[in-house]
């Protein structure tokens, strides 16, 4: 069976544990806001990744990483055997848009993972202004691949 280890990563109050919660189908926590102390993992099966009928059993692990930097000491622990890295943001929060560079240094460049291996997702909370289709980023941000929410 194939295994497949991606970390959600991001600033506090990015939305990583929604997203986490509805790519995994879980109802842990929702309608509260709760940080994330540290990494809460969130396990899956898909029984066929192909549309064809005759795909591989993937299991998958959701690292939903803390967005707060006291926890910075755990961070090689985290990204140890990661096959691929979400960055999520609220882009209605313009200290969010600086604090991505950070988490894209550290989780994606340091560890010598390819553009193709990250996804940046702004995920914008309902009534947080901030407009996702209009968003300057720094390079290198600016050539990975957004999903807007």
């Amino acid at each position: 069976m194939l295994k497949v280890k991606i970390l959600f990563v991001g600033p506090s109050e990015a939305g990583k544990s929604v997203l986490a919660n509805f790519l995994s189908e879980s109802t842990e926590g929702i309608g509260t806001y709760i940080p994330t102390q540290g990494v809460r993992i969130l396990e899956y099966e898909n029984p066929q990744i192909g549309g064809n009928g005759k795909g591989a059993r993937c299991r998958f692990e959701l690292w939903d990483c803390g967005g707060d930097q006291k926890f910075e000491t755990c961070w090689p622990a985290l990204v140890k055997d990661a096959h691929g890295v979400v960055v999520v943001f609220n882009p209605g929060l313009p200290s969010h848009v600086k604090e991505i560079e950070m988490w894209h240094s550290y989780f994606v460049q340091q560890q010598q993972l390819l553009e193709s291996q990250c996804l940046l997702i702004a995920h914008r909370k309902p009534g947080s202004g901030g407009d996702p289709e209009n968003l300057n980023l720094p390079s290198p941000l600016n050539r990975l691949q957004l999903g807007r929410m």
